[in-house]
C-alpha cells in the first residue's frame, strides 16, 4: 500500500494494532491550535508509516471522525504533545512521549526533525495559516519518520498517566479562553513574533508549556510571557474584559500555606507575614517597615535554609526536618516521588534546598489543577459566562460577567480557599488594578 491513505477503500485495508504512534500536522505548526485545523496525520503501526490527509492540495480528504474512531480501537496511541493533539482529537488512549522523555532523562527539549525545505517555507510564510498545505506531503512524511525513529524507544516506559491527563485537560480549558486586548495599547507595548499565530481580532491566546522538571507550567507564547507581565500600568491596561470586569483572585502567602499542608502545620486565616513578624521581632504590633522586613526574613528561610536563630519557630522547625528527611530519602533511593506522582531521578547538580523548591512547585501544580477542575465544573454546571482566562504562579484571573452575580465570585473564592488557603481580590475594567 502507498504511504498516503486518501480513500475509503484504502483506509478500509488498515488494521488497528495494540499500539501506534501519531503526529498531527495542522495548517501551521506555529499557530495556536485553537486558530488552526488538521491538515494531515502521520500514523505508524510499528511496521510502516502512513499519512492520513484531511486538507492538503496533494491528496483527497479523509473524514476526521472516521480516523478518530480507528485510533480509538488501539490500546495505546503514543504522540508528542497530548494537549496540542487534544484540540483536534477526543481520545482517551493517548500517551504523551514528552512526559516519558522528561521522566526518563530529567530533561526536556523539543524533538527537531524539520527538513531544510520546511525551515525555508516557515522563514518566508510563517504567518500563512495553511503553510503546511503547500509543503509537499513527502516532506511531512520524512519529518514524521524521523520523529518516530527518535521516540519509539520510549514506548512502554510511561509511568502513571492519570495526573498527566488531568494536567493536560485543566490547562487546555484555561488557554482555550482568549484574553481580550486593547489593540492600540497592545501594539505599543508588545511585539508578537508572528502576528497571526496567537491573535484573532482583538483577542489573544496563551499556551501553557507543561514539560518542566518541577511540573510547574510556564506560559510564554509568541513573544508574550503571560506569567511575567510587567506590573507597570501601561503593560497591564492592554488586557481588558470582554464581559464586565477582570477579577484577580490572589493567594496570600501561597507557598507558605502549601508548605504548611506538606509538613502538617496549619496556618490561621490572618496574614502569615504578620504572624511570623511577631515571632521575629517579639512584639504584637508591627510597623510597615517591620512587616516588609518580615517578608524578607521569611523568604531567606525558604530559599536559603533555616537560620539557627529561627529554628525555635514551630513552622521552620518542621520545615527544616522535612527538608532534611526528603533529601536523605532522595539520596538513599536515587529518586523521589513528587506530589503529582512524577518520579524525579537523582542528579549530581541537585541539593537539598533545590529539591525542596521542586517539591513545593510540584505541590503548587497539584493544588492548581484541583482548583481549576472544581472551578470549571462549577461554571459549567451553572452555565455561567464568567471565564477563567489566566493562571499565574499564585493568582487566578477571571473575565467576570456582572450578570452572573456576586455569589459567583464568592463561590469561586470559596473553592480557591479550600485546603487552608486565603485569597484576596482585585478587579477593574482592565488588568491594571
Amino acid at each position: 500500500m502507498y504511504f498516503i491513505v486518501e480513500t475509503i477503500e484504502q483506509f478500509g485495508q488498515m488494521e488497528h494494532t495494540e499500539e501506534c504512534f501519531v503526529q498531527l500536522i495542522s495548517g501551521n505548526d506555529k499557530f495556536h491550535p485553537k486558530l488552526s485545523y488538521p491538515s494531515l496525520l502521520y500514523y505508524n503501526d510499528g511496521k510502516k508509516g502512513y499519512i492520513f490527509p484531511f486538507k492538503h492540495s496533494e491528496a483527497f480528504s479523509l473524514d476526521l471522525e472516521l480516523v478518530q474512531s480507528f485510533l480509538s480501537k488501539h490500546k495505546t496511541v503514543y504522540l508528542i504533545d497530548k494537549k496540542y493533539h487534544s484540540y483536534f482529537f477526543d481520545l482517551d488512549n493517548t500517551v504523551d512521549i514528552n512526559f516519558i522523555y522528561l521522566d526518563q532523562t530529567n530533561n526536556y527539549e523539543p524533538f527537531d526533525c524539520d527538513t531544510l525545505l520546511q525551515n525555508n517555507y516557515y522563514s518566508k510564510f510563517v504567518n500563512l495559516p495553511n503553510v503546511n498545505e503547500i509543503i509537499p506531503i513527502a516532506k511531512h512524511y520524512e519529518r514524521c519518520q524521523c520523529l518516530y525513529e527518535i521516540v519509539k524507544g520510549f514506548f512502554g516506559l510511561e509511568a502513571d498517566t492519570k495526573f498527566q491527563d488531568r494536567l493536560v485537560d485543566a490547562y487546555r480549558k484555561v488557554e482555550q479562553n482568549p484574553i481580550k486586548i486593547d489593540e492600540d495599547k497592545f501594539k505599543l507595548k508588545y511585539s508578537l513574533v508572528n502576528e497571526n499565530c496567537s491573535k484573532h481580532g482583538d483577542f489573544i491566546y496563551s499556551y501553557y508549556n507543561l514539560y518542566n522538571l518541577t511540573g510547574r507550567p510556564t506560559n510564554s507564547f509568541n513573544g508574550v510571557n503571560f506569567l511575567a507581565i510587567p506590573k507597570d500600568k501601561e503593560f497591564r491596561e492592554c488586557f481588558v474584559s470582554s464581559n464586565s470586569y477582570l477579577v484577580e483572585l490572589d493567594f496570600d502567602a501561597y507557598h507558605l500555606r502549601l508548605i504548611g499542608n506538606l509538613i502538617g502545620y496549619e496556618w490561621g486565616k490572618t496574614s502569615i507575614h504578620t504572624e511570623l513578624g511577631k515571632e521575629y521581632f517579639g512584639k504584637d504590633e508591627l510597623t510597615q517597615e517591620e512587616y516588609s522586613e518580615s517578608k524578607t526574613i521569611t523568604f531567606k528561610q525558604l530559599y536559603g535554609g533555616v537560620d539557627k536563630k529561627y529554628k525555635h519557630i514551630e513552622f521552620f522547625a518542621k520545615m527544616d526536618a522535612y527538608i532534611q528527611e526528603t533529601w536523605e530519602n532522595y539520596k538513599k533511593q536515587g529518586a523521589i516521588s513528587l506530589p503529582t506522582g512524577r518520579i524525579l531521578k537523582f542528579t549530581k547538580d541537585m541539593n537539598k534546598l533545590k529539591l525542596f523548591n521542586y517539591v513545593v512547585q510540584n505541590q503548587e501544580t497539584l493544588a492548581n489543577v484541583s482548583k481549576i477542575e472544581r472551578i470549571n465544573q462549577y461554571l459549567e454546571e451553572k452555565k455561567l459566562r464568567t471565564k477563567l482566562v489566566l493562571i499565574t504562579y499564585d493568582s487566578f484571573l477571571f473575565d467576570f460577567r456582572a450578570h452572573d452575580g456576586k455569589k459567583t465570585l464568592l463561590d469561586i473564592k470559596a473553592i480557591l480557599e479550600q485546603d487552608n488557603m486565603v485569597v484576596k481580590h482585585k478587579h477593574g475594567l482592565n488588568y491594571s488594578f
